[in-house]
């Protein structure tokens, strides 16, 4: 009998962090990180990155996906590989650690995870400490997928906010190949539940505020739905939750026929200075299923007060457009 690599699915009753980690049988769920990176011989020269594993479950299907991500905000460049497989086994019979050959392989260890990845465009090979540790979201980590109403539209989702990252950065252009010192910050994210991945209540607008001093704030928002939920994490890791924040997009893009929101102005009743406006550093890349991008957090003086990830849904601003899941079938 071959080893068992998924574990039940859990909500109210759930495990601790590391209990979690692996899959859960019957649900989807994904690891994904992100994070910004300098160069450290240029610490001018700004980077992002990410690793998304996604387990999907549609149609009785299991799927794994494996995106990976990468912008060099000097030139303009975005790059992005997706691959997906059938044989779920193989990313998970090593757990805790990840594997996807020859594109990606994540070791989580004691103090932290290692992440290795090797694209056509770039490579990554960084070491992320646990920082602060990991904090869990909505009620002791209950998420309400933007429907209170249906028990089944749910996750559990914990973070850990504040990964301070270093390694070496590959990149290959213009048929050169250059490596690079790097140092930052990364956002590790696990979420997993029984949620409707292609109906459009169902999808969101999250915002990971990484701010300079140590402070985080992830907020997850279906404004379709009127529901709102949010975690502020502050210096000594303790995790408060926000359900009553408010924010504005100042204006909307068209990408492949779909809306997004683009450039928020931010309200967070008694956190840090209150009212901030997130404001993109270069355009969004639309991932094939969703759109993402690094903005700055500007504080009210205009001060760049820290950086957020964006990660917005079709669902959102598009509720009468079909949400095709088969983009999730492209091989990138």
């Amino acid at each position: 009998m071959g080893r068992r690599y998924t574990i039940p699915y859990r909500e109210k009753d759930h495990g601790d962090f590391d209990e979690e980690w692996p899959p859960h049988e019957g649900v989807s769920g994904w690891w994904y990180i992100t994070g910004y990176l300098n160069d450290k011989n240029n610490p001018e020269r700004l980077y992002s990155y990410q690793y998304t594993l996604l387990r999907a479950r549609l149609y009785g299907i299991t799927l794994t996906v494996l995106q990976l991500a990468f912008t060099d905000f000097q030139t303009g460049r975005h790059y992005f590989k997706q691959k997906f497989t059938l044989r779920e086994k193989k990313v998970f019979e090593n757990l805790p650690n990840l594997q996807f050959p020859p594109l990606a392989y994540l070791h989580k260890g004691k103090d932290g995870v290692g992440l290795r990845t090797n694209a056509d465009e770039f490579a990554l090979d960084l070491s992320l400490d646990y920082g602060k540790g990991a904090v869990w979201h909505g009620d002791n980590g209950v998420l309400v997928m933007g429907i209170p109403e249906d028990p089944k539209q749910r996750t559990v989702y914990y973070s850990y906010t504040n990964m301070p990252t270093g390694g070496k950065v590959t990149l290959r252009e213009d048929g050169e190949e250059r490596t690079l010192e790097v140092t930052g910050k990364s956002w590790l994210d696990r979420q997993w539940g029984p949620y409707s991945l292609t109906g459009p209540r169902t999808h969101w607008e999250w915002f990971s505020l990484r701010f300079f001093d140590d402070e985080e704030v992830m907020l997850f928002a279906f404004p379709q739905d009127s529901y709102y939920d949010g975690t502020y994490v502050d210096r000594d890791g303790n995790a408060h939750r926000l359900k009553d924040y408010s924010y504005t997009p100042r204006g909307v893009v068209e990408v492949n026929g779909f809306k997004f929101s683009m450039g928020w102005d931010v309200y967070l009743p008694g956190v840090k200075e209150e009212r901030y406006h997130i404001r993109a550093l270069m355009d969004g890349q639309m991932n094939l299923a969703y759109f993402e991008l690094l903005a700055e957090i500007l504080n009210p003086k205009g001060e760049r007060v820290g950086y957020c990830f964006v990660e917005l849904l079709p669902g959102v601003r598009n509720p009468n457009k079909r949400i095709s899941p088969f983009n999730l079938l492209k091989r990138v």
